[in-house]
């Protein structure tokens, strides 16, 4: 005899998590899809090294609506992952993290309004950009974005010893809080100095979405156990 009542709510919780798990893991490939295969069109004067990923966002960009569109689809589906996927498996626990993803990820998600032009197009400088309602827009809502999935992991940790099936990232996300605050540290200096900015602004970029990976992986993991 069949059961007619079909599957549980176990089931559907498990099913949630797997499905929010994969659109985390996914949305990290388009957000870096977004500055990496853009940065292959800028032309000659444009450096990974000394020009950031918002400058892939300017005005002047060419093709600015291809990073445009894969920042705001990983943002928001970072979003959801956080709201609909991290944040029912964490269980109240470690409660504040999947809103300082989630509203983190859509602040660097957001590309409105437009910086007015690239540092690398003549005759636009630094103080143009900051002056420029895109610029500053951009300057705090992606450094105060930055800064909070900088300090995440480490308190975290701290709180994931007690949720079973989470524990064992405690070692990975305690090495993530202490390295990802001196990426920030060094962003700093390289923007108020000038130098390898670009570089600086992409590791701290790539850390942060591997460790936004890491718990989306652990997501898909449990969801089986």
């Amino acid at each position: 005899m069949t059961n007619a009542a079909g599957p549980g709510p176990e089931h559907g919780r498990r099913r949630q998590a797997l499905t929010w798990g994969i659109v985390g893991l996914l949305a990290q490939v388009v957000f870096a899809a977004g500055w990496v295969i853009a940065e292959t069109w800028q032309g000659p004067r444009y450096s990974p090294v000394t020009d950031t990923i918002s400058d892939l966002q300017a005005a002047t960009a060419p093709h600015v609506w291809f990073p445009i569109v894969c920042f705001a689809i990983g943002g928001l589906a970072t979003f959801g992952f956080a709201m609909f996927g991290l944040r029912p498996a964490l269980k109240g626990t470690a409660a504040a993290t999947p809103w300082k993803i989630g509203l983190s990820c859509l602040a660097l998600g957001n590309s409105f309004p437009l910086i007015s032009c690239q540092l690398s197009a003549p005759g636009c400088t630094a103080t143009t950009q900051l002056l420029s309602a895109g610029g500053l827009a951009d300057a705090i809502l992606s450094g105060a974005a930055l800064w909070v999935l900088a300090t995440t992991p480490f308190p975290m940790a701290r709180r994931l010893t007690s949720l079973p099936g989470w524990r064992g990232l405690r070692p990975v996300l305690l090495v993530a809080g202490v390295l990802m605050p001196a990426l920030y540290g060094l962003l700093a200096i390289a923007l108020i100095t000038g130098a390898a900015q670009g570089i600086a602004e992409r590791v701290l970029v790539v850390v942060c979405q591997l460790w936004i990976c890491l718990l989306a992986g652990n997501l898909i993991r449990v969801s089986f156990a």
